[in-house]
């Protein structure tokens, strides 16, 4: 038998419970879901039980976090877990209050900014960036905890990602393409880690569903932000590491990460036209989307969709692809 206080009997009553759709305002946005609602059997007064209220509140955040491609907390929880710190350790290492994490992980709303910084950590690299600025608000423990899960997963990274599997996937003069077509993105303001990889990939599509050929021969995997090719993280590296590029973290409205910028020309004499044409389309399709805009609409390309997490993205995909 359930009982509690009804507000308008002033007495402890027995209620039902239903279900009705309630709608709050949430930053601008509106969202309804199902609410389960405690009513007095006596009255018919609604009962404000703290347990139903706090499930349609969390309802709610779900929906607007499904509607604005946001972390869920179970998301937030395994992001954590996979560096092996607990919610203090982790949130300092992020930069934030020693509490922000573990209200996240609860079920309170992330904002934008803080939920690029998650995502962004879900790249090792970016965590070594972190740790190297943040070590100081770690223990001893919880650095040697961090850095033993570091090394695993940069092994496993190189064996997913760096693996080149067959002959098919790049000659030489690819590779030296690749390069110079992340040089030749990077030339242009606000290009973002995501958004280069991202357009990496349409370029070689695009030529490959035009010409039968793709510009560079890369191996493309399905990553969570969208299709990268499977070198990238070295190719990254050795650019910077020639001065080719500079890596920078800033942020942009609501995103927060990495950006390239360019330190010299690309090299454009190993184009063919038809190359040069592709790569200059890419640039007008996508000139002033932001990272997150770009990755979204990748994900909804089949070549992504119908591929699993880490899986080669074969390039039969580009009869498929959206743009032509």
């Amino acid at each position: 038998m359930n009982k509690t206080l009804c507000p308008e009997c002033l007495r402890m009553t027995e209620y039902d419970v239903i279900e009705r759709p309630d709608t709050f305002e949430i930053r601008g946005d509106t969202v309804t879901v199902n609410a389960r609602v405690a009513v007095c059997r006596l009255c018919g007064q609604e009962m404000g039980l703290a347990e139903m209220d706090d499930a349609t509140y969390s309802s709610a955040y779900a929906v607007y976090r499904a509607r604005h491609s946001l972390l869920q907390p179970d998301q937030i929880r395994a992001l954590r877990s996979k560096y092996g710190l607990g919610q203090k350790a982790f949130s300092r290492l992020l930069g934030w209050g020693e509490i922000t994490l573990a209200r996240y992980e609860q079920g309170s709303l992330q904002s934008a900014s803080h939920d690029q910084m998650l995502r962004l950590a879900e790249d090792p690299a970016f965590i070594r960036r972190l740790l190297a600025k943040n070590a100081a608000r770690l223990t001893t423990a919880q650095l040697d905890q961090l850095s033993n899960r570091l090394a695993q997963l940069s092994v496993g990274q190189e064996q997913i990602l760096v693996r080149e599997e067959s002959a098919p996937y790049g000659t030489d003069s690819g590779a030296h393409k690749l390069r110079e077509m992340v040089v030749f993105f990077a030339e242009r303001e606000n290009m973002w880690r995501t958004k280069v990889s991202t357009m990496l990939f349409y370029s070689d599509f695009l030529h490959y569903k035009r010409h039968a050929v793709s510009i560079s021969g890369a191996r493309y995997v399905n990553m969570q932000f969208g299709p990268v090719p499977a070198t990238f993280y070295t190719l990254q590296a050795s650019l910077i590491a020639d001065a080719s590029l500079d890596e920078r973290t800033g942020t942009s409205g609501d995103c927060v990460g990495t950006f390239f910028v360019a330190n010299r020309p690309a090299d454009r004499l190993g184009f063919s036209d038809t190359e040069m044409q592709t790569l200059e389309d890419i640039v007008r399709t996508f000139e002033g989307r932001s990272a997150s805009d770009i990755s979204e609409y990748a994900h909804q390309e089949p070549a992504w969709a119908q591929t699993a997490l880490r899986e080669t993205i074969d390039y039969r995909f580009a009869k498929s692809l959206r743009l032509s």
